[in-house]
């Protein structure tokens, strides 16, 4: 169920289903650098993303998990040595992080170099709601021949990004949104 959810929040189309935040107008998909090969990460994708994301305070990488190894190369040169941008965390009360924020991997995200392989993301610029609570139904009727009960449980929710475009800054044309993503690399 939750990674249901999950899937719903990126990649839902809003009808019968949580509107999606890969689906959202408000989403800024990030160009891959002009010389760029196909199926990597670089550096400067990710500080281009960062560079874009409206509230970068309350954000997270989500990441699919063929994206690690790009992650652990991704740097920015430097005059005195290259920077690298992921820490790994130590598995327990640490997480990973990419400048700064946390790194989620998620199995809903695409595989490396399409679409979607990695996504920064303010989920605090997220909408979900619930009407009403969870209902709850069971029947002795169903599978009687075999001494089951049947189980049914409704919840009626919604969701959706709440920004309805990217946000164009009054002194900048390079617009900014709580949902970047990476473009295609292939």
């Amino acid at each position: 169920r939750v990674s249901k959810l999950n899937y719903e929040r990126l990649w839902g189309t809003g009808v019968g289903e949580y509107m999606g935040i890969m689906n959202s107008p408000a989403l800024v998909t990030v160009a891959k650098q002009g010389s760029q090969t196909a199926d990597t990460i670089v550096g400067a994708n990710i500080t281009k993303m960062r560079a874009r994301c409206w509230g970068y305070q309350n954000a997270v990488w989500m990441v699919n998990q063929d994206c690690y190894n790009e992650l652990c190369d991704a740097h920015i040169s430097g005059t005195n040595g290259d920077r690298f941008l992921f820490a790994p965390g130590n598995g327990v009360d640490v997480p990973d992080t990419l400048l700064g924020r946390p790194v989620i991997f998620d199995e809903n995200m695409s595989t490396l170099g399409d679409l979607g392989d990695i996504v920064l993301v303010n989920w605090k610029e997220y909408l979900e709601g619930q009407l009403g609570g969870v209902s709850f139904l069971d029947s002795i009727h169903v599978r009687f021949v075999y001494n089951e009960t049947a189980f049914k449980f409704t919840v009626n929710n919604d969701g959706a990004p709440w920004w309805r475009s990217a946000l164009t800054p009054k002194k900048s044309s390079a617009t900014l949104s709580p949902f970047v993503a990476l473009a295609a690399r292939a």
